[in-house]
Order: C-alpha cells, then structure tokens, then sequence
C-alpha cells in the first residue's frame, strides 16, 4: 500500500529555514496525463505498441487490468496516468520501445538523477507459456538508431543503459549496465551471493515456486544517480550498480520496454510495461551527497530506504516490510536519536530511535505486509544537511502489545 505526503506538514513542524525552502520540483517532470501534452520522444521499433492509459480501469486486447496508483506521483499531475508499452506482438522478432524526455530530447550532464515508477506485468500461470521481457532505462543515449536494448548491444548502441527482467528469466543477467556495446555489470539472481539484491529490493515472487523475489506484478521504483562519471542505479532504494563511466555522461535520458527474444509469448494481452512520473532533477549544490543509515534493533517488521539517498528536490521513499498483513502501522516521524530511547507504555516500555515528534501516520499495509511512504523534498538549499528520523510501530507480540521496526535516519543532500 503507497502513501504520500507533501512535506509541508514536516516544515511546518520544523524551523522558519525549513519553510523558506519552498515546493519541490524536477528539471524535466513528466506525468503522462494526455498523449496530446506529453512532453516526450518515442521511438518504437516495428511491432510494438505504446499506449497512454489510465491504468485503473484499462482493457489491453481481451484483458481487463485495475493497477493501483504509482507510488512517487508527480505533484499536480493526475492519479493512475501512465504510459504502456508492448513488443514482439505477433512478428516473431526483437523488438524495442525507448521514450525520451523531452519532445526536443533533452540533453543533461554533470550531475542529476533520473526517477520513474515502473510495473512489469508477467502472466502467473507459466505453464501457458510466456516471453522473458523487460523494462529499460538509460542515461547520455543519443536518440539515434538503433535504439538502447539488448538486442541491439552489438549493433551501435550508445551512453549508458541497462534494463531489468520482469520475472528473473535470465538467472545469470537479470539486471545489466551497459556503456555503449559493452556490459559493465550483470546480477542474475540465482548467481552465488547476488539473489539478496533481488529479495532485498522487490516484495514477493514472480510465481510461489520462483527461488527469490522478482520485480514482476509490483510497483518498482527506479533511480539512477549520475554524478559526472559516476553511476548508481536503484531498484526501490537498493542499489545494483555503482559504475564510473569511461565516457562522461551526456546525452538524453531514457525510459522504455524490450522483448529480446524472436519467440512469440502465449499471452501477450498479460505481459507489457507501464511507466509513470518520468522526471529528471539537477539538485542544488549541498555541501555533500545524502546518507541513509538504520539505528537500533526491530522487535518484529523491517525498514528501510525505498528510493536513492535523500536529495533535494526529488522524492523520498520509507518502506516497511513485515508489517501486518492487510493492517495499519504507525509510522512516527522525527529527527534521529544518537541514543535509544525507552517509552514507559503501561506496564511495560517501548524503545524508539526518533526524537521529536513532527508527524504521526497511519499506513495501510498490503497482504504481504508491505508499505510505503513518500515524502516530496524541497529543492532549493534551505533543506541540506537536514536530518530526520523515521519508525514504524504496529500491533505484534510483546509484552506492550506493540512491536516496532529499527529506526532510519535520512540525511538530505544533492
């Protein structure tokens, strides 16, 4: 279950510095609200389809699909506008989609994140049959034939890029980083050591018997960090690559959808790419790059930080995982403690991380006991440095009756 909030009620609750930092933003924002206004190149191979659909009541062939909303909405942007993505329809060949920002692509360097929400949609009865796909993402692309997928690696692609299979299909290369026509880094998450990456950042499985979780049927927020020659790519605020580019990044980014494979899937009304708030944001220059850090211990639950380190002008996310199952958490929001803090609470004693008291939320959690929160940075300067103090508490077996997470401390940085 995603929750937002604008971060007025934390300024609020805070210093006049704070309120002076006015609203947040993004360089390029893009919310997919109309396919007439959408500022955006397509460029789509032969044999793929792209749609802009409200994705809470939508029809793709003989199907009818009711996704929940996005989680990082772009502010004044409308709920459950997104744009869809097929390929490989009924050619029997590779076939890919890039979508660029910009209607005149839109050149970036030096440092800037790249953020967008996206859901893979893989059909759960594998015994049917069905086709390895995946979304894609890219940096400093040229916006010049051939477009940036894999199955165009070798055949002049350029900048950086990579993608992310829906459902792990690969288990050597399911999620890749490329410079140009080389890969420069691959995880596959039945590779030795790498499938934490994949249970860490995505909640649940493809189908029960898959061996970790996949970024398929869920709501997978992306982010990648550049920083001059720097990359980092994030799937839900863990981080997959952390590559220097022996080319400094410059060029157009890019979101979009690929079938690298010539064979045909059986259901192909059940398998596509949604994308929603595309934005680029070049932070005000803050003294230093933002910071997460976990404090204390969990009685039950797990949080985390679901998007790229904090920074301003760009959204950040909290997660909870192991909540109650379709249950409400509490999630207390503060400043972080340097020391664990006991609660007298009747006749026992709670322990938090955070001091302060700026706001309290009520979240709803999923089947899985999942949630996230995300909270809409300021740009400007006047939030750098800052640093807040995160816990959730829910109802659990304890003396109290109530179990909490560890706390997470989010500095704000550029």
């Amino acid at each position: 279950m995603i929750s937002t909030m604008p971060v007025t009620r934390l300024l609020l609750a805070s210093t006049a510095t704070l309120l002076a930092t006015g609203v947040a933003r993004a360089q390029y924002a893009e919310g997919f609200d109309s396919q007439a206004s959408a500022d955006v190149t397509i460029q789509a191979e032969p044999d793929t389809n792209v749609m802009f659909v409200d994705y809470s009541n939508m029809t793709i062939g003989g199907s009818t699909f009711s996704i929940p909303e996005a989680p990082r909405r772009i502010p004044g942007s409308a709920a459950t506008s997104g744009i869809l993505m097929q390929a490989n329809l009924t050619a029997a060949a590779t076939a890919a989609v890039n979508v660029l920002a910009g209607a005149t692509p839109i050149t970036f360097s030096g440092r800037y994140r790249v953020s967008f929400d996206a859901w893979q949609n893989v059909p759960v009865n594998p015994s049917l049959g069905g086709s390895t796909e995946q979304m894609l993402w890219g940096v400093s692309v040229d916006g010049i034939a051939p477009l940036e997928c894999r199955h165009n690696l070798a055949l002049g692609a350029q900048g950086i890029y990579g993608w992310l299979a829906g459902e792990n299909g690969y288990s050597l290369e399911d999620a890749v980083i490329c410079e140009a026509g080389t890969r420069v880094g691959q995880l596959g998450d039945q590779q030795t050591g790498q499938g934490v990456f994949f249970n860490e950042a995505f909640d649940q499985p493809w189908v029960p018997t898959a061996p970790n979780n996949a970024p398929a049927n869920q709501w997978v927020r992306v982010d990648i960090d550049v920083d001059q020659s720097l990359i980092r790519v994030y799937f839900n605020g863990v981080e997959f690559f952390n590559y220097s580019a022996l080319v400094p990044p410059s060029g157009f980014a890019m979101i979009g959808y690929e079938d690298p494979f010539t064979s045909l899937g059986t259901q192909p009304d059940d398998q596509w790419g949604l994308f929603d708030n595309f934005r680029v944001t070049v932070p005000a220059a803050c003294a230093a790059q933002g910071s997460s850090m976990i404090q204390g211990t969990a009685t039950d639950g797990e949080i985390l930080s679901g998007a790229a380190d904090p920074m301003v002008g760009a959204p950040m996310t909290i997660r909870l995982r192991g909540g109650p199952s379709s249950g409400l958490a509490l999630l207390n929001m503060g400043f972080p403690s340097p020391i664990t803090i006991p609660i007298p609470l009747g006749g026992c004693t709670l322990m938090t991380e955070v001091l302060g008291n700026l706001a309290n939320l009520i979240v709803v959690c999923d089947t899985l006991g999942n949630s996230n929160f995300t909270i809409e940075v300021p740009a400007g300067t006047g939030l750098c440095g800052g640093a807040f103090g995160f816990q959730y508490f829910f109802l659990g077996s304890s003396p109290c009756g109530v179990v909490h997470t560890e706390g997470l401390a989010l500095t704000i940085g550029s």
